[in-house]
């Protein structure tokens, strides 16, 4: 029999039924844990301890993952953009509580988190999903050890699920160029023309305002951008990262075509008299609110289909204006710098194929600039 413990010691004892059983007192109260092995139960004692001296208390040793991820989303609401924060309650709500909300923080294993994403992937549910409900259980064990509910992190032993990354689409320069064309004078022209012009994502483009635009030195400052939210509609933001927030050199033909597009909205203000909203957008809606960027989105893949253009998102007109530079030989520190990457390594990592093309290019360079050139030597 196992003799009495003093509160936060252990007891072992080897029961008839041939498991090993550990005992700890807590608060008065006794947390128990059934093991194969008498070592198994030793190591078990001893961890529960130590987490009993980093200040867990009996409610925490009882706290679910329901309750423990509620907590932990409530938390990101102080460091992450409300978009993200609502990503993350819709993947938990519909990926992660259905199969593992009522289990204890304390009883989760490696084996748990195996089956939830083989699980999902027999539900049909693309790898990028997967590895993204991966992140997110990564990320609430780990707080969950910093808080000393759990000696180690379960999701640590599990392998990362891979994603294939898929071949970017983007468009070739006579395509790029018939867009251009095709889309001049329209309502979504000069945000088409920006986009392929500077690489910027297309909620720094929706955030542009006119205070924005130094026309003296010919440059843009990205201070901000538009984010849709499924419930309360769009905010802008910040940048999320300090790199996002830059200036972008614009040439003398974009400065004149953002010229021609301000006049042409203020033909559009005074058209639309007291129903316009005065917000300094450079692409609001018709009557001066953040535009609507799934209105936006279906205009522009009409545009694509009835020019005969492949179908691509507009997100590939970033891709295809950062390949354009890549490939043309600008230095990768200045891409890096107009696409707003926090590092150079984001850039290369995004756009090698880019870079395999200058090479070529270098190696027809460096042939031309190396190699010797025969010389007729005239006889006396």
């Amino acid at each position: 029999m196992a003799r009495r413990r003093g509160n936060n010691e252990g007891c072992i004892y080897h029961r008839k039924d041939g498991r090993w059983c550990a005992q700890v007192s807590l608060s008065g109260r006794r947390l128990t844990k059934y093991g194969k092995s008498q070592k198994e139960c030793r190591d078990w004692i001893k961890e529960t301890i130590t987490k009993i001296g980093n200040g867990l208390t009996f409610r925490g040793t009882q706290v679910t993952l329901s309750e423990f991820i509620e907590t932990w989303l409530d938390g990101k609401e102080l460091s992450r953009r409300p978009h993200t924060v609502s990503a993350y309650r819709s993947l938990v709500r519909q990926h992660i509580l259905p199969q593992m909300g009522v289990m204890r923080l304390q009883d989760i294993q490696p084996g748990h988190l195996k089956q939830l994403y083989l699980f999902k992937k027999e539900e049909g549910r693309g790898a990028r999903t997967v590895q993204v409900i991966h992140m997110v259980m990564h990320a609430v064990l780990k707080q969950a050890v910093r808080e000393g509910i759990l000696g180690r992190n379960p999701a640590d032993a599990v392998e990362r699920p891979k994603v294939e990354v898929a071949e970017r689409k983007i468009l070739t320069e006579e395509q790029a160029q018939h867009l251009i064309s095709a889309t001049t004078g329209t309502r979504y022209g000069t945000l088409i023309y920006l986009a392929l012009m500077t690489g910027m994502r297309e909620g720094e483009l929706l955030g542009l305002k006119w205070s924005d635009v130094d026309w003296t030195k010919g440059q843009l400052h990205v201070q901000r951008q538009l984010q849709v939210m499924k419930v309360d509609g769009s905010v802008m933001v910040p940048p999320k990262t300090k790199a996002g927030r830059r200036q972008i050199k614009l040439g003398p033909g974009t400065l004149d075509r953002l010229a021609m597009h301000r006049e042409q909205q203020e033909l559009q203000k005074v058209a639309r008299g007291t129903r316009w909203e005065e917000n300094d957008l450079i692409f609001p809606n018709t009557i001066g609110k953040p535009m609507s960027s799934r209105n936006m989105y279906e205009d522009y893949k009409h545009l694509l289909s009835e020019n005969g253009l492949p179908d691509i998102n507009f997100h590939a007109l970033r891709h295809t204006s950062l390949s354009f530079l890549l490939d043309m030989g600008t230095p990768v520190n200045t891409v890096q710098q107009r696409a707003g990457h926090s590092k150079a390594s984001v850039t290369t990592d995004t756009y090698g194929h880019s870079l395999g093309h200058s090479e070529v290019e270098a190696a027809v360079r460096i042939e031309e600039l190396l190699t010797p050139i025969a010389v007729k030597l005239q006889s006396e």
